[in-house]
């Protein structure tokens, strides 16, 4: 037994005689790399996953990033799911709702930290949301409290947790940002198997420009230039946007009160014939509310030249504040002026007094949730772009707020649907395509 022990210990020796130097090199080796292990995975993640540079056009803050961007970097206290509803997001351990869908507490999860280190903890949720309450009674335990029954609040607490400085929670953390005249120019995102960097830019054209000289390998655009087909190795995909806004003409009801004349003017207004693209109603086609049974106002010179002999109107100024609705605005005014006969001052202005104008063509918001309550009640006057008053709507809107059953609150929505088409206050045209441009080498 003895002499079994010592050959072993001998042939571990001369074992190790031998080959120390090995040895020795692959244990300073490990250490290195354990101190180092960030700065490795960070070379590693950069020769495996090239930077992706996405341009986008706009002009954003850190509270004002598209959803695209901001649902990356972090999350809210709940996340929307298929269909538009909403659970708890992986903040959250678990909720509880009581005393009539007016207190909701929520437990955190353990271990959650901000990208920068700093853990998570029940006093870093600073929603401001008027007739929500907010409080917390440890690190890891909070209620939100509402005046009353809100039936989209957890479509409220969904909206993502991102600090000043860009410290968030999500998949992806922003490691650089920089600002250009107050509004974000570059924001780099990374996450353990991608790298990207956004570059925004004010308008389509310096986009466009940024994309030829190689500052960014692929962008979003609303229409796509003539030549682009001589464009070499690029990739072209279009993409129909339904879930986030819509465009459309707001009636100052307030100035064209007679429905059969706002009736006329939707029925000499051309749209397309792509019902893909198609708008109907302020809320999205993939929601659960949506109604495809509502008025749709198809393109019809001679109803609309019946409805307008009977409430006339000599003239109409048509005002827009984006660029990219320039081709729809002259289209509007060519039909209106040669079917109805009126004179339609048309034109592009930065600051639109919405206080004070005949009809406006712009872009809706289309929230997750389809409660309509800012948008078309009679009391929300700074939101209420149509100044649309109808008792109808009011209540319906007031009952899908205070509804929690989401079959009753359907009914509800498509019933406001319904009565808010046959009312016209807006003519809906279209959805927003966008068209990603990607280099393909």
């Amino acid at each position: 037994m003895i002499t079994k022990l010592r050959f072993k210990i001998e042939l571990f020796y001369y074992y190790l005689k031998r080959n120390w130097p090995y040895l020795l090199s692959g244990l300073i080796i490990g250490i290195i790399l354990v101190i180092f292990r960030q700065q490795f995975l960070s070379l590693y993640s950069k020769i495996n996953h090239p930077v992706k540079k996405i341009g986008l056009e706009g002009l954003y803050t850190v509270n004002t990033l598209p959803p695209e961007i901001s649902n990356k970097i972090s999350y809210g206290l709940t996340i929307a799911s298929e269909n538009n509803k909403f659970e708890i997001s992986p903040l959250v351990k678990n909720l509880d709702i009581r005393q009539d869908n007016t207190q909701y507490f929520f437990e955190l999860n353990d271990n959650i930290h901000w990208h920068k280190g700093k853990s998570f903890v029940a006093n870093d949720v600073n929603y401001k949301i008027p007739g929500l309450t907010i409080t917390s009674t440890d690190s890891n335990h909070l209620t939100v409290q509402t005046d009353k029954a809100f039936a989209p609040i957890l479509s409220a607490l969904s909206l993502p947790l991102i600090k000043k400085n860009f410290d968030s929670l999500g998949e992806y953390q922003v490691t650089r940002y920089d600002y250009q005249d107050g509004y974000i120019k570059d924001l780099f995102l990374k996450s353990s198997t991608d790298s990207l960097l956004y570059r925004f830019y004010q308008n389509e054209i310096d986009l466009l420009n940024a994309f030829k000289i190689g500052e960014v390998d692929q962008i979003q655009i609303s229409s796509l230039p003539e030549n682009i087909n001589n464009w070499p190795k690029i990739d072209i995909t279009k993409d129909i946007r339904t879930d986030q806004k819509y465009v459309a003409i707001f009636v100052n009801t307030s100035k064209i009160g007679n429905k059969q004349l706002r009736q006329s003017l939707a029925y000499a207004t051309p749209k397309t014939t792509d019902l893909n693209e198609r708008a109907l109603s302020p809320i999205s086609p993939s929601s659960w509310a949506y109604n495809s049974e509502v008025k749709d106002y198809a393109f019809n010179p001679t109803k609309a030249k019946e409805f307008f002999t009977k409430n006339s109107i000599d003239s109409i100024e048509l005002v827009y504040n984006d660029r990219r609705l320039i081709n729809i605005a002259d289209d509007i005014k060519k039909n209106w002026e040669d079917i109805l006969g009126i004179k339609v001052n048309a034109h592009i202005s930065t600051q639109i007094n919405t206080q004070d104008y005949d009809v406006i063509l712009a872009y809706g918001s289309i929230p997750t949730d389809p409660d309509q309550y800012l948008f078309w009640h009679s009391t929300q006057s700074k939101t209420n772009l149509t100044k649309i008053n109808n008792p109808r709507i009011d209540k319906l809107l007031e009952e899908g707020r205070q509804t929690f059953d989401q079959q009753e609150r359907k009914k509800i929505y498509q019933e406001f649907q319904k009565i808010l088409l046959e009312e016209c206050p807006a003519i809906f045209l279209k959805y927003p395509t966008l068209y990603t441009v990607s280099r393909n080498n």
